[in-house]
């Protein structure tokens, strides 16, 4: 929930070009277009790895009218998707995509997937976002791509580097916007993070199943 509600705040802020107008009224600019202000209504996002976190930014999405394409592994209909379709068509879709957002782990297969190539084929005017892990973005071709024009602006909950070293380019770059990976921390999320504690105790104390049992398998060296 919270995570989606950061990728819904990044994303209407760039596309409604808020930090350049922002920026131009602490120069004393007082400029209105809009030529360059969308809104998310009828903007295509591309969400790759619908799994909790694609479903709950492709609700809101939808819930806003915009139109919502799901990648993942695994077929069939998903909350929030006006479609699933298989990770393997990703570089097909980039092209018609007004925003991409990456929200899948980081494994051997996924690791630098978003490089020259793939950044070539989005949009001059879309978004791309990244809530995954930084090592799936090349980030030295993301920076040559935002340089180059295409896309047009990067929103970066992750890096490839945390902390993110005082050297790297990202932090000053006109065209990305930063969040030192705290996407899923607010209020909310501890309030609802003790209640299942609590309830889970409750279970325990009487005998009931627990909610969400991770395999012990998964700990496994």
């Amino acid at each position: 929930r919270s995570v989606a509600e950061l990728v819904l705040a990044q994303a209407i802020l760039l596309l409604r070009g808020i930090p350049e107008k922002n920026a131009s009224c602490h120069r004393g600019g007082w400029i209105k277009s809009a030529a360059n202000s969308f809104e998310i209504r009828g903007k295509k996002l591309g969400i790759v790895g619908y799994g909790s976190i694609g479903a709950a930014v492709g609700t809101r999405v939808t819930a806003l009218g915009g139109h919502v394409t799901g990648l993942r592994r695994s077929p069939g209909p998903a909350p929030g998707a006006h479609e699933i379709l298989p990770s393997s068509v990703l570089m097909d879709e980039l092209p018609g995509a007004d925003v991409v957002l990456l929200s899948l782990p980081h494994t051997p297969e996924t690791e630098g997937m978003a490089g020259t190539d793939f950044f070539s084929k989005m949009k001059p005017d879309a978004l791309f976002m990244n809530l995954g892990r930084g090592a799936l973005v090349d980030e030295d071709a993301l920076i040559a791509a935002l340089d180059e024009g295409c896309p047009a602006f990067a929103a970066l909950d992750v890096t490839g580097v945390e902390p993110l070293p005082e050297e790297s380019p990202l932090w000053h770059h006109p065209k990305i916007m930063l969040t030192p990976h705290d996407s899923s921390q607010t209020n909310g999320t501890i309030l609802r993070a003790d209640g299942t504690f609590v309830d889970n105790l409750h279970r325990y104390l009487n005998g009931e199943p627990l909610r969400n049992l991770v395999d012990r398998k998964a700990f496994e060296d």
